[in-house]
């Protein structure tokens, strides 16, 4: 009997039913001791699992849930996705995606979360398996732990209580030091099931600038002198207050009372802190708006016998997944290429994206005979900035349709430690890569591009120390050289982003990139737009 063997890694029930997956309230329970020794013997287990059997710390999802969230993706309405940016002249200039589908395909690449990410034009960034590996970010990540798990400062479990207001708090209370009260009476009723924490917050007018628009005076809080009262009469206990020194509190704090419910394991609620409170990670583009590109951008040729799609820089395989996903009314030839060897199978000559496509092709209702053609692929394992030498790549000069792909940022993010990644190549100045990497690439795109074609270009100017290196005029000035029109730029928006709430005097976002959409602020990445 042949035995199938996975190309994908599916829900991490090592790591969840491993001793470290505790309850939230036994991490308040601990010592500063205990608590050290347990990110410790998590961050070990995390790097035992990961490499013995190739699975992130990070949700996933099993065969059945992946096939049924892929199943979704042909038919999701992506052209509602359009909007028109209210700070430009540029109608349907703005993409909003709001959906999750094909996130999944983030399971074919393990490697991901070992990229590193540089934030100066030297190599020296490190990744998310560097913070469980590595000892040298032993105290930062047991800080961040303190603050994302102990302190719960991403409101996974604890959520605060408002005044007057049932939920969270389960009853209607307007004063602090009453609802502490009526809890220990209530604890077997009411409250049955249930525990709370203090949050030690500092004191504040008006509206808070993070993430929750809300005005400190609404929540339940209490005083210094009440928490002393109320440890004094026996009913705040060590966890309730294990996340701040009760003896040493300053005169400028206030502590917002915050309710969970008892029982709930740390993880997988806790895995996006691994992604989010220390690094910015290596992300996958997003397959629903790769799907509504490639459908917006070829909808004129959509009877076109075959259409040929180009990505010059593959990736994590959403956009080849949002090319397998495109409408039954059109053809569509994904070629892809992506030098990163962790991608590719020695022994086979196979890759990641091909196992992802094939996937795809064959566990949804793609895969049977009865309905519509699946869409086809190739997959080339070289740089973009060479490929043009490969002879089975040639045959597709003159012959693309669309080429779209989201680059490398220079050196932001090393995806593998090849020496063919274009960091390593070219990277030893921002201008040595633009003109070692950058620029053959963009050449073979249009040289290969059919005339009165589009290419999508997804790349932002980044920040190197105190400035940023102008990856998006660049990319600009050498397709208008070859002869491309630039015509506008395309807006994703980004949602819940970091740094977005941030606002200036005049109300506005301090971050690079934003646009307005329906009234309300959002921060964007640009798609640059060209047509031959």
């Amino acid at each position: 009997m042949m035995i199938e063997t996975k190309t994908h890694y599916e829900k991490n029930e090592y790591f969840l039913d491993s001793p470290v997956n505790v309850y939230f309230e036994e991490l308040l329970e601990m010592t500063p001791t205990q608590f050290e020794d347990w990110v410790v013997d998590m961050r070990k287990t995390v790097v035992d699992i990961w490499d013995t059997h190739g699975i992130p710390p990070r949700r996933g999802k099993n065969e059945e849930g992946i096939v049924a969230q892929f199943n979704k993706m042909c038919s999701y309405p992506v052209h509602e996705f359009t909007h028109t940016d209210e700070l430009s002249d540029v109608e349907d200039d703005v993409i909003i995606n709001k959906s999750r589908l094909g996130a999944e395909a983030d399971q074919w690449f393990p490697t991901m979360y070992k990229t590193r990410i540089n934030y100066t034009e030297k190599d020296n960034g490190y990744s998310i398996y560097d913070l469980f590996a590595n000892d040298k970010y032993k105290e930062r990540m047991t800080k961040g732990c303190f603050r994302h798990f102990r302190r719960d400062s991403m409101y996974i479990h604890a959520l605060t209580c408002f005044k007057n207001k049932k939920k969270p708090a389960l009853i209607e209370c307007d004063d602090a030091a009453e609802y502490i009260r009526t809890f220990h009476d209530y604890k077997e009723r009411i409250f049955k099931g249930y525990d709370f924490m203090l949050e030690q917050v500092k004191v504040r007018e008006g509206m808070n600038t993070g993430y929750y628009q809300v005005d400190q005076s609404d929540i339940l809080q209490l005083t210094k002198e009440q928490v002393v009262s109320l440890k004094h009469d026996g009913l705040l206990e060590y966890r309730h207050h294990s996340t701040f020194d009760i003896n040493d509190m300053p005169d400028d704090m206030v502590y917002s009372i915050r309710l969970y419910k008892k029982g709930e394991r740390m993880f997988p609620k806790g895995f996006p802190a691994f992604r989010i409170g220390y690094i910015q990670p290596a992300v996958n583009f997003p397959p629903m708006t790769a799907k509504y590109l490639y459908e917006r951008f070829t909808e004129d040729i959509k009877d076109q016998e075959r259409i040929i799609i180009y990505d010059p820089s593959s990736g994590w395989g959403g956009r080849i997944l949002g090319a397998m996903s495109c409408r039954d009314d059109r053809n569509i030839h994904y070629v892809g290429t992506d030098p990163n060897t962790d991608n590719h199978h020695s022994d086979d000559g196979g890759s990641r994206y091909a196992d992802l496509a094939n996937f795809y092709n064959t566990k949804t209702y793609r895969g049977n005979p009865f309905f519509s053609e699946t869409n086809s692929y190739e997959i080339f394992g070289d740089g973009s900035e060479e490929i043009q030498w490969n002879p089975n790549f040639r045959k597709y000069k003159g012959e693309l349709d669309l080429v779209f792909t989201s680059p490398p940022y220079f050196n932001r993010e090393a995806y593998s430690e090849d020496e063919t990644q274009s960091f390593k190549r070219y990277g030893t100045s921002y201008e040595s890569w633009r003109d070692g990497f950058l620029k053959p690439t963009l050449e073979t795109c249009y040289n290969w591009l059919k005339d009165d074609r589009y290419m999508l270009w997804n790349i932002a100017d980044i920040k190197i120390g105190k400035n940023y290196l102008p990856l998006e005029q660049d990319s600009i000035n050498i397709l208008e050289e070859l002869g491309m029109k630039y015509l506008y730029t395309l807006k994703m928006g980004l949602e819940g982003m970091p740094g977005q709430n941030r606002l200036d005097e005049d109300g506005k976002p301090k971050c690079k990139n934003f646009c307005k959409v329906n009234g309300e602020y959002l921060k964007f990445e640009p798609v640059l737009v060209f047509k031959k």
